[in-house]
């Protein structure tokens, strides 16, 4: 059951916290055995670049405490913009671009089982609609069986895998799986 859940942007001050949320997210990510974000990403200073751009979101409950983030982007994004899947949107290197992207998204240890990932999604969907986006993007891991059912039961398409390009070496294992959902 959801408790009472707002979604805001991040305060710089809460960079800690959202990285908390997400080594949260890291350890639920590792019982697959897979080393999607094993290797030191996302850390610090993927959150301070989040919160840069104000695409740093959290989910705030009814207490006031910070129970879930996700990265929002309504820019180009590098990677779909590279990545050779069948997108849904037209897929442009510029702006303006038809989707908003969701990236980094975690809910706290705490907060499992209280639909929180599911109100940040749905509280995404109306930010990207409110600012003009046709679909919402998003990849995982193949072996992030979690989040695949996940994106599945939310109305996500599975689109093809990609080799992520702009990691470096904070992610050894690049091939995702791309995401699209028409709003």
């Amino acid at each position: 059951m959801t408790d009472t859940l707002t979604m805001r942007r991040a305060l710089p001050e809460e960079a800690t916290r959202v990285l908390e949320i997400l080594e949260d997210g890291k350890r639920s990510i590792a019982r697959f055995g897979i080393e999607q974000w094993q290797c030191g990403y996302p850390n610090l200073d993927s959150v301070q670049g989040d919160l840069a751009q104000n695409a740093c979101y959290v989910a705030v409950d009814h207490e006031g405490e910070l129970v879930g983030t996700l990265a929002l982007r309504l820019d180009v994004d590098p990677e779909y913009s590279i990545a050779n899947i069948p997108w849904l949107t037209p897929n442009p290197t510029e702006e303006p671009v038809p989707y908003a992207a969701i990236h980094r998204c975690a809910t706290a240890a705490s907060a499992l089982k209280r639909g929180v990932m599911g109100f940040l999604f749905a509280a995404a969907e109306d930010v990207a609609r409110g600012a003009g986006r046709q679909s919402i993007r998003i990849d995982t891991h193949p072996g992030n069986l979690a989040m695949r059912g996940f994106l599945e039961r939310n109305g996500f398409t599975e689109l093809g895998r990609f080799e992520l390009a702009t990691k470096g070496d904070q992610e050894t294992d690049v091939v995702r799986i791309g995401y699209e959902k028409l709003l």
